[in-house]
């Protein structure tokens, strides 16, 4: 055989090892399932055989990425340089722009293969030919392309054109054997994964994904919200215009959600008119803004029949955030299918949040400062300290501020040590209640009619019954809201600029009042006072304190908000003034009240 090869021309042999070429690429026709697997492997190969036989530069494939694009990749037999790269891959765009499958299509990722390192030698664009062919699977329907780039010859070669035909072959066999098992796979995890009638997830899928993300949550120590959300009434839609109708609404209402969520969250339909979203990353604060956009999302939806009618329909939201609501999934969904139902209870087209009873067991196992404060909402050991604010003019006293304290066998509690653990529990609305409750009880008693500050946390705001409770407990004790200043602390504003802006609003519109406490600590403090439209600054403490310890920064600092807020009409208050010499300081700066514990510490007397 070896003596018959010597004696063969260099043509013959170009022949032979181009018959034997063919042959063994005939063998693998025949694609295996680990073929599959490494078909990137199997290509290389391929055109590392052909090496020496014809002249090719590349072999390219272009796999369909979605429905709008195709990806495509390119295997070199050695390595080009940026410019040979960039040239080839403009030929088989262009090439592809004229094929009349991929010409609607829009080129997604490129990826460029090296078999050899070795570098490539230069060639020109006249010296690159492509062959290429496109082919389209039935079931599922899908086009691919496969090509070849040569080098261009002036004439015609019967060798290379059939090994260049032998290789397209090959690669064609290739990419049809993975596109279909890919496609296939990906249409077969869609029908297991989807509801056919929204395209959302399903149950089996959404617990799977659920269960995955209070895995992740807990080993990267985030917090992430659930929502389970239901159509109000949906049963008269279906009664009243028929299922189909309903499957319409149910379709449209999908679209709704997906819109409302943010990009990365999971909507899911549990089935029938109920459906459930899983926001990673996110707290109670954006929990509430993308409920809420779902809830008046639909609102304002109308589906208009061929006769004119319009179907509306509202829904209720459940929240409930890991792992401040729940341990684990199971009781995460329980617990936001439970405020589902309060929100329903309370009248539908709402939402609603857990509150401490709601998930007092999770809550007791977290730590003995949440058992403190549960028990202490249970035996009614919140209880309001009150701190007086004087007039810088008249040196009277003006108002109070009401400071919150839970008092235990041992001692006084302050705020600063619990109501953080109190806002991740969810325990904060109660509180808050509570405190006012007693606060106003103790007004009542006193008879005293000047102002009263209250800190509030934004959260509670969010609380659906947090009006009405507020107009409740100011009838029951004859109180003017006009004489209720709420605090916000200005580092909460920064992450709720948009949602403390309308529950401003609306409760002015009630004649309350509000303060921007801890002013000048942030870095968008003069952006609040037009946003907010608020009556009080209550300098930050620190800014106070250093007046006299630092000297003149501070000093500007605070005689500027002092000057801006006058011109305003915005009414300052110093905080921190803990003696005769900052007392002195604030009313050289011209603010208009004061307090601290030169004046007067915290007590549970109101004088």
């Amino acid at each position: 055989m070896m003596k018959r090869m010597r004696n063969l021309t260099g043509k013959d042999k170009r022949l032979h090892s181009a018959l034997e070429f063919h042959s063994r690429l005939l063998k693998g026709l025949t694609i295996t399932s680990e073929q599959v697997k490494t078909w990137r492997d199997r290509i290389k190969s391929i055109l590392t055989e052909s090496n020496g036989i014809a002249d090719i530069y590349f072999v390219y494939t272009a796999l369909p990425a979605d429905e709008e694009k195709y990806d495509l990749e390119l295997f070199w037999l050695n390595t080009p340089s940026t410019e040979a790269a960039t040239m080839a891959e403009g030929t088989v765009r262009n090439a592809a722009a004229t094929d009349a499958r991929f010409e609607s299509l829009k080129a997604g990722a490129v990826v460029h293969t090296s078999v050899l390192s070795s570098a490539l030698r230069p060639f020109a664009r006249n010296q690159l030919e492509l062959r290429a062919r496109t082919f389209q699977l039935e079931t599922p329907r899908v086009n691919c392309m496969v090509g070849v780039g040569t080098r261009a010859k002036p004439r015609k070669d019967r060798i290379d054109h059939n090994v260049v035909e032998s290789v397209l072959t090959a690669i064609e066999n290739i990419v049809s054997s993975v596109s279909a098992l890919t496609t296939y796979t990906r249409e077969i995890e869609k029908f297991a994964t989807r509801d056919p009638l929204t395209g959302l997830y399903n149950q089996v899928a959404f617990w799977d994904l659920l269960k995955y993300e209070t895995e992740r949550s807990k080993r990267q120590k985030y917090l992430f919200s659930l929502l389970t959300i239901d159509i109000d009434n949906f049963k008269t839609v279906n009664d009243t215009f028929g299922h189909d109708v309903g499957d319409t609404f149910l379709k449209h209402f999908s679209s709704i959600l997906k819109s409302a969520v943010r990009r990365g969250d999971i909507p899911a339909r549990d089935g029938g008119d109920k459906f459930s979203a899983i926001l990673p990353v996110c707290d109670e604060e954006q929990a509430y803004m993308v409920a809420q956009r779902i809830i008046e999302n639909l609102r304002k939806y109308s589906l208009t029949l061929p006769d004119g009618t319009g179907v509306k329909a509202t829904a209720s939201v459940g929240i409930a955030v890991y792992p401040n609501h729940a341990k684990d999934a199971q009781d995460l969904f329980l617990l936001a299918d439970s405020m589902l139902h309060h929100a329903k209870s309370m009248g539908k087209d709402r939402l609603s949040f857990p509150s401490d009873e709601d998930n007092a067991e999770a809550l007791r196992s977290i730590g003995e400062k949440n058992i403190m404060i549960m028990d202490a909402i249970g035996s009614k050991r919140i209880v309001p300290y009150f701190q007086p604010i004087i007039d810088m003019k008249t040196m009277r006293v003006d108002a109070y501020e009401v400071l919150t304290r839970i008092i235990t066998p041992d001692r006084v509690v302050p705020a600063a040590e619990f109501i953080e653990a109190a806002e991740g529990m969810g325990a904060i609305g109660k509180i808050d209640y509570q405190l006012m409750e007693l606060a106003f009880h103790k007004v009542k008693e006193k008879k005293y009619t000047g102002n009263l500050f209250l800190n509030l946390s934004p959260k509670v705001l969010m609380l659906t019954e947090f009006m009405p409770t507020l107009k409740k407990l100011l009838g029951d004790y004859g109180l003017d809201p006009a004489k209720m200043v709420f605090e916000i602390t200005e580092r909460d504003t920064v992450k709720n600029v948009k949602l403390i802006e309308k529950f401003i609003h609306d409760l002015k519109r009630e004649g309350f009042r509000f303060a921007i406490d801890d002013f000048g600590a942030g870095y968008s403090s003069f952006q609040y006072i037009k946003t907010f439209h608020v009556d009080f600054l209550k300098v930050d403490g620190e800014f106070v304190r250093n007046m006299v310890e630092k000297g003149a920064m501070e000093k500007a600092i605070v005689t500027s908000i002092a000057s801006l807020a006058g011109s305003l009409g915005i009414k300052t208050i110093a905080e921190f003034v803990e003696s005769e010499e900052i007392m002195g300081e604030v009313k050289s700066v011209g603010l208009d009240y004061a307090q601290g514990y030169y004046i007067k510490r915290p007590s549970p007397d109101l004088d």
